[in-house]
């Protein structure tokens, strides 16, 4: 079973499939609000399908 959130420490591991993204790459992100997340505590948490949707709306087409 899939979890529904992931930490950041897990996220930079890289989750299910996604590439890993840098500590310091999520945190300006998040500081620019570019991507979701909440605060459990003290920790961040992302959902899988945040991280896939911010990198959908971020796809760049190649120019031939």
């Amino acid at each position: 079973m899939e979890k529904e959130y992931y930490t950041t420490e897990e996220v930079v591991k890289g989750i299910d499939g996604l590439m890993p993204i840098p500590k310091i790459t999520l945190q300006n992100l998040r500081q620019k609000r570019k991507l979701k997340y909440t605060k459990l505590g003290v920790k961040c948490v992302y959902k899988k399908e945040w991280i896939e949707n911010y990198m959908k709306k971020n796809i760049v087409d190649v120019a031939s």
